[in-house]
């Protein structure tokens, strides 16, 4: 049997476990979280450039639920743009809360319709001494296999509280 092929049943065999794992798992296994976020992604001290509003849940059935609202804004001020979608996957531990939200809805309403919830993005702050923030995406919703933390990059200004 060659590398390739080697490697190839390797990946089959560790996809198969994986698989059998999530499928067999206790429904009741999941752990009930909440967050909110409500704050801005800055470049610089004061110079905002995304506004973050994320309210989101997770049941101890494991069902996820929530709304997300990014809006463009130039230092300060909000501009008329927005890009939306619910809450399908949320991360809470300590400092740390992260949130997927595949894009559903825009405004201006420009999002055509065949490509709503395609793309997908996650968001993940830090708070404590420098609270940062940071984004992944959009990305295809399907390459998000759940929403442990991503990097944080950004400045963050705001609130974010969690459960």
């Amino acid at each position: 049997m060659t590398n390739r092929k080697i490697l190839r049943t390797a990946a089959i065999v560790a996809g198969t476990i994986g698989a059998t794992v999530a499928l067999t798992s206790p429904a009741g296994a999941a752990e009930p979280a909440s967050l909110s976020i409500d704050g801005d992604l800055q470049i610089a001290p004061n110079v905002s450039v995304l506004g973050i509003d994320a309210v989101g849940t997770r049941t101890a059935a494991g069902v996820t639920s929530g709304t997300y609202v990014a809006t463009v804004k130039l230092g300060g001020s909000s501009l008329p743009i927005q890009v939306k979608g619910p809450v399908t996957c949320i991360y809470t531990k300590g400092n740390t809360a992260s949130l997927v939200y595949p894009i559903t809805g825009s405004t201006p309403d420009i999002l055509p319709a065949g490509a709503r919830g395609a793309l997908a993005v996650q968001i993940t702050v830090r708070t404590g001494a420098a609270d940062m923030v940071g984004v992944m995406g959009p990305m295809p919703t399907s390459s998000f296999r759940g929403c442990n933390p991503g990097p944080t990059p950004f400045p963050f200004s705001g609130d974010v509280e969690t459960s």
